[in-house]
Parts: C-alpha cells; sequence; structure tokens
C-alpha cells in the first residue's frame, strides 16, 4: 500500500518537472502564429510554475512589443536580462523599446551593446547610426552607417544613411556619391533618387535636380515629395505655371500633403495672391499643428499689413513648435521693433544670431542690437 502511494507521488512530481518549459514552447508556438493572447496566457503559466525561468520573461517582453505595449515590454525584459538573457537579439529588442520610450541615449548603449555580441552585423550598426543622428551625433551616426557599408557593400540603406549624413555635414560631393552607390544597388530606390533631387536644389545645380526630379516621378509618378519637388524645380526654372500644375496635381493625389499646400501657398504670395496663399496656410496648419514655416509666413502676412499683435502671436507660435528656428526670430525682432519694443526685439534678434547656421548678416544685425539696447536705456 506504501509503495503504490510513493508511486501516485513520484508520479505526480514528475508530471509537474519542467512545466515552466513547456508553457514556455505553447507560448512560443503561439506567438509564431500571431495568437498573442494566447501566448501571453502560456508565458505568464511558465511564470507561475517558476518564476525565475528568463526565457518566459522575454516572450512576455515580445508580444508585449507586438502589441507596442513599450513600459510592460520593458519590465519584462530587465526581468530577464537580470535573469541571465544577454544576446544579440535581445539586445536589439531592447533598444527598440528604449527608442519608443523616448530614451534615445539608453537605446544607443544597449544597441552598442548588441553591436559587442556581433560585430558583423550591418543591421544593427545602421540602427545604432539612425539612434545616434537622433541625438544630433552625426558624425557618430556617419561612422556606423559607414562600419555597415564596409560589412554589406550590397546595402543599398547603408548608402542611403551614409548619405544624407554627409549632405546634414556639408560634404555634398560625397553625398552624391553615396546616393548614386545606393540606386546602383536598387535602380527603384525612389527615396534615394528624391533625396538626390533635394541635394541638388540644396547646392544650387538646378539642372541635375531637374534630371533627377525626372528620374524620381519615372519610378513612381505618384510619389509626393517628388512630385513637389518637381515643382519647386520648376520654379527655379522661370516655370511658374507649371510649378503651380505640379503642386494641385500633388494636393489631387493626397490632398493632406501639408508640403504641397505649402509650396503652393509660397508660389502664391510671390503671386501677390495673398488670400488664396492664407487659405492654402490654414490648411497647412489643419494638416500639420506643428508645421512652424507655417506660422512664420502667416506671420509676415500680418506684419505687411501691419497687423502687429496678430504677427507676433504666429510668429511666437512658430518658434514654440521650433526653438532652433533662426529666421522666425529675426521676424520676431522686425515686429518688436516696429512695435517700439526695443529690449526684446534685441533679444529676439539675438536668439537669431544663435540659432542661424551661417548668418551673413551677422554684423548687420549686431549693429542693430546696439543700436535697440541704446534706445530702451533712453
Amino acid at each position: 500500500m506504501k509503495s503504490g502511494v510513493i508511486i501516485v507521488l513520484l508520479m505526480i512530481i514528475l508530471a509537474g518537472c519542467g512545466s515552466e518549459i513547456s508553457y514556455y514552447k505553447r507560448g512560443s508556438y503561439y506567438e509564431k502564429k500571431g495568437e498573442y493572447a494566447k501566448a501571453l496566457e502560456a508565458y505568464r503559466t511558465s511564470l507561475k510554475h517558476d518564476s525565475t525561468y528568463a526565457l518566459s520573461y522575454m516572450g512576455v517582453g515580445n508580444v508585449m512589443v507586438k502589441n507596442k505595449r513599450w513600459e510592460d515590454a520593458l519590465e519584462n525584459l530587465l526581468k530577464a536580462n537580470v535573469l541571465g538573457i544577454a544576446d544579440q537579439d535581445f539586445y536589439m529588442m531592447l533598444g527598440q523599446v528604449y527608442e519608443e520610450l523616448g530614451q534615445m541615449e539608453l537605446a544607443a548603449e544597449v544597441y552598442g551593446k548588441a553591436i559587442k555580441e556581433r560585430p558583423d552585423d550591418a543591421l544593427a550598426h545602421l540602427t545604432l547610426g539612425e539612434i545616434l543622428e537622433k541625438n544630433h551625433e552625426y558624425e557618430a551616426a556617419l561612422a556606423e552607417y559607414n562600419s555597415a557599408i564596409a560589412l554589406a557593400i550590397d546595402f543599398p540603406e547603408a548608402y542611403f544613411h551614409s548619405a544624407r549624413m554627409l549632405a546634414k555635414l556639408g560634404r555634398i560631393t560625397e553625398a552624391e556619391e553615396a546616393y548614386l552607390q545606393a540606386l546602383e544597388i536598387k535602380n527603384r530606390y525612389v527615396e534615394a533618387q528624391n533625396n538626390l533631387t533635394v541635394l541638388y536644389l540644396n547646392s544650387a545645380q538646378t539642372l541635375k535636380a531637374f534630371k533627377s526630379a525626372e528620374k524620381t516621378l519615372k519610378i513612381d509618378a505618384g510619389y509626393m515629395p517628388g512630385v513637389v519637388n518637381m515643382g519647386i524645380v520648376c520654379e527655379l526654372m522661370g516655370n511658374r505655371k507649371k510649378a503651380e500644375k505640379f503642386y494641385r496635381n500633388s494636393i489631387k493625389i493626397d490632398n493632406s500633403y501639408h508640403i504641397a499646400h505649402f509650396r503652393l501657398a509660397i508660389l502664391l504670395l510671390g503671386d501677390k495672391k495673398e488670400n488664396e496663399a492664407l487659405s492654402e496656410l490654414k490648411l497647412v496648419i489643419r494638416y500639420n499643428p506643428e508645421f512652424s514655416p507655417a506660422y512664420n509666413e502667416m506671420g509676415l502676412i500680418a506684419l505687411e499689413n501691419g497687423e502687429y499683435a496678430k504677427a507676433l502671436e504666429h510668429l511666437k507660435k512658430a518658434v514654440s513648435m521650433d526653438s532652433t528656428f533662426a529666421i522666425a526670430y529675426y521676424n520676431i525682432g522686425g515686429v518688436l521693433e516696429n512695435m517700439g519694443e526695443f529690449s526684446e526685439a534685441a533679444q529676439a534678434y539675438t536668439n537669431y544670431l544663435h540659432h542661424a547656421e551661417t548668418p551673413y548678416d551677422s554684423l548687420e544685425v549686431l549693429s542693430r542690437i546696439k543700436i535697440l539696447m541704446s534706445a530702451s536705456n533712453r
């Protein structure tokens, strides 16, 4: 009789052994099928059997990432890490979570650990580069993009990101070469072709910009940035009617594309069609309430009409949306000067000089600041 009881007890014990593993495997099975609720239930049941089973915390974290529950994902991934999970895939996932939570420094640190685990992973270098770029560490970002290229010479996205950084750093010829290399690998890479158009526009190479814009539209005639950029090229070539046609066509394709409304507004302002331009600027704000250049232009319209209070309101809105918007500070200075607020005007011009990358008129502005400060002390 006693031996029978012992056997039954032994069977119960054996049945309980490894339950956390079997439930983890069940969770993994459901997760692969996309049945995340069942997967989560299985992972949590696994943890009830063994609260120190790291893989199940990893599983819960993964499901939370899939469901975009970033705080819950972080909590479970950190528990998995404490319990010993620390491979490259883990660090890539943890980095994504930190990125989604806006903790960019921690994201960069974790992606760096992912690279240490697998130094030859080009995608990890690319991902770290993107984070460093968001942290305004442009040289460091460029180094990571170039590392990705060195590890995978046929990786068009790596050339694309490298080109963007080179352009941002003012290395135009190198940026052009990188975009062309991306397009050689992936000849219908519409984003790269469009960015090449922008590079030519920003470096006053209008004919090259035109040819590049044509290629963009051959790749995708409905690609909105490409349609708008062709309009900009037409403006620069003096064909304003054709430019307007491109802007209006892009709006027909997607009425909510705020950049098209903005470019049309600028064109209309140049044609002295103020009311129409104002209507377009209002549409810009409707579709993108944080687009600071629209507020700047509305401020200039109000200033032109002598509506100083309204102009100041719009311009202050512009810098509240973008605290580094140099030209908006300059315009605020002009409004305040007209209002007789000389000390505040001097401060606005000072802000302009602080944020402008290469203020060509710095001596003139410094002289104006000195005059305004003198006037405010009388």
